[in-house]
């Protein structure tokens, strides 16, 4: 009986050992840890940690990029006035080479260079199209050579981008001057992105605000001297790059995308007037007199 007795005992405590064993497997000391253990315990922490990243990584792009013609479609009510490209030979489109879908849109400044959006290159690399785009050569596109960085706090990024191209370009091209003083009286045209087909850019009409008052919404990331933020009608979205003109003169760049109308009709552009002496800089031809 007593052998009986102890045998069950010695039995419950390996139960209970094994037990607090699995119960406490969290808090066991690493080295106490067998190598299988070890490995288990890595693995699962780097996988938590890329999966973590994913995330935050594909949450920036969104927030940023504002070019999913997907998403855009299915949850905006597009309502823009429709011009035709041939009209506005100084809007280049900038399209991914992967997809080959416009991304987004820049000026034409000089026979070779573009001035855009620092967005515009952050989804890889890129192609322009220009001009009439049922000329052969013009549809081709043409290759970007140099990316040059303009320092601008009007943007989200903190840059714009001159992107600039070794090839002939003056058959597809009418550059546009850049910047001049703002004349606060008179109306503005924002350019935009196309988004049915390449033959049609959108246009819409826009005034000013006076003191860039915006209610501090637009202006939180940008430097509210170095804006202009003007006024629209109507539900046509705006798309980070999209340009302000003004008497036929390039006065800014959309600063960021503005893809939900029905809450505001102001949108902010980054003020190409301080940066003249930089654009001269990296291309002589670049007119903003």
């Amino acid at each position: 009986m007593e052998n009986n007795f102890e045998n069950n005992k010695v039995n419950t405590d390996l139960e209970k050992e094994e037990y607090n064993f699995n119960f406490n497997f969290v808090n066991e000391p690493w080295d106490d840890r067998s190598n299988r253990s070890k490995i288990g315990i890595v693995s699962l922490l780097v996988t938590i940690f890329i999966s973590t990243m994913a995330l935050v990584i594909n949450n920036l792009i969104m927030h940023y990029r504002g070019f999913d013609s997907n998403i855009f479609y299915s949850n905006v009510e597009i309502d823009c006035n429709l011009v035709k490209v041939d009209d506005y030979p100084y809007a280049a489109r900038i399209h991914s080479v992967s997809s080959n879908e416009v991304i987004c849109i820049g000026a034409v400044v000089s026979s070779s260079s573009i001035l855009a959006n620092e967005l515009c290159i952050k989804l890889g690399p890129i192609r322009l199209r220009l001009g009439n785009p049922s000329q052969p050569r013009c549809k081709k596109g043409f290759s970007v050579d140099t990316v040059d960085p303009i320092p601008h706090e009007g943007v989200i990024t903190k840059s714009l981008v001159l992107l600039s191209s070794f090839e002939n370009m003056r058959d597809c091209i009418k550059k546009i001057k850049v910047s001049g003083k703002v004349d606060l009286k008179r109306q503005f045209y924002i350019i935009g992105r196309p988004f049915r087909g390449e033959r049609t850019l959108p246009l819409q009409i826009a005034r000013s605000i006076a003191d860039n008052y915006t209610n501090g919404e637009y202006l939180l990331n940008f430097n509210k001297n170095k804006t202009i933020c003007v006024q629209t009608i109507g539900k046509c979205p705006v798309r980070a790059g999209d340009l302000l003109i003004q008497k036929g003169r390039l006065l800014g760049l959309a600063s960021t995308s503005v893809h939900r109308r029905e809450k505001t009709n102001i949108a902010c552009f980054a003020d190409l007037s301080i940066v003249n002496n930089e654009l001269k800089a990296f291309d002589v031809e670049v007119d903003s007199n």
